[in-house]
């Protein structure tokens, strides 16, 4: 298992939610710690605590704008909700939170939903060129 993902998995057992979790190993991959981000990230955690979109996907979304904003603009936040849409979207039936969820419980599987989101994300921001720290290695 990577040193990212390690820590997403750390910050998710210590409490973070999913969209906080993705912006803080964003942050890390910039070198920078920003609390103020990741209070605001708080708005997304549990479908803007409304049940509505995954806060895994619009983590994901943040951290790419967050790492490379011409990424975003090129088609990467599209790849990324086309992505998230065909996986999970077709296995639970949507997108929402209160899709994914429903009968289940969080702690089993917003954990491994956050891992492939970020995942696919770190996958298109490759794609687009972005050079994280462990391949400059």
């Amino acid at each position: 298992m990577s040193k990212d993902i390690n820590y997403l998995h750390q910050l998710l057992q210590n409490g973070h939610c999913c969209s906080m979790a993705l912006i803080a190993v964003g942050l890390r991959h910039k070198g920078s710690e920003n609390p103020e981000m990741l209070d605001a990230m708080r708005a997304l955690c549990g479908g803007l605590s409304s049940g509505l979109i995954c806060g895994a996907l619009s983590g994901a979304a943040c951290m790419i704008t967050l790492l490379m904003p011409r990424a975003a603009e090129n088609g990467g936040l599209l790849e990324l909700v086309e992505w998230f849409d065909s996986v999970y979207g077709d296995l639970y039936g949507g997108i929402n939170c209160r899709d994914i969820l429903s009968e289940r419980q969080s702690s089993m599987i917003c954990p491994q939903i956050t891992e492939e989101t970020y995942k696919q994300a770190k996958m298109i921001l490759s794609d687009h060129g972005y050079i994280f720290e462990e391949e400059k290695e």
